[in-house]
């Protein structure tokens, strides 16, 4: 198999399975709630990602997602998106920070949407080379 045709399917074969992880982890119904983050990892083919920590009903729940191109420290805030009714299904949203001096409790349940208040402080989404911007909207 030539080199060209191997990096075509490669290319197709990443799409393909990205389209499939959205429609999964679309096919839930999402909570937001205020996670902080508490490490970074750097894997040798995925780049950096961000750990992070957020409370469900009182229990704590771990996730990781992948950094980009954000800041993210150890110890600041973010707003969480995760499933309802799985909550492993979670995502720390980088371009949602949630500032020290903004004073705001997270209902135990999470929000159904995010407050205004804290979109407020929204910063403009990076990953994607910016295309997200156009396509998905808050």
């Amino acid at each position: 198999m030539s080199d060209k045709r191997e990096l075509i399917i490669v290319i197709l074969v990443g799409f393909i399975g990205l389209l499939i992880w959205n429609f999964y982890y679309d096919s839930y119904e999402k909570l937001y709630t205020v996670g902080e983050v508490t490490g970074t990892s750097i894997g040798l083919k995925s780049g950096t990602s961000v750990q992070f920590d957020f409370y469900f009903k009182g229990q704590k729940i771990e996730g990781s997602s992948w950094k980009g191109s954000y800041s993210a420290k150890i110890g600041q805030q973010f707003i969480v998106e995760f499933g309802k009714d799985k909550q492993s299904i979670s995502t720390i949203l980088l371009y949602y920070p949630v500032p020290d001096s903004l004073k705001i409790d997270a209902p135990i349940e999470g929000w159904v949407k995010i407050p205004e208040e804290i979109k407020k402080y929204r910063l403009q989404r990076t990953e994607d080379f910016g295309i997200r911007e156009y396509f998905h909207t808050d």
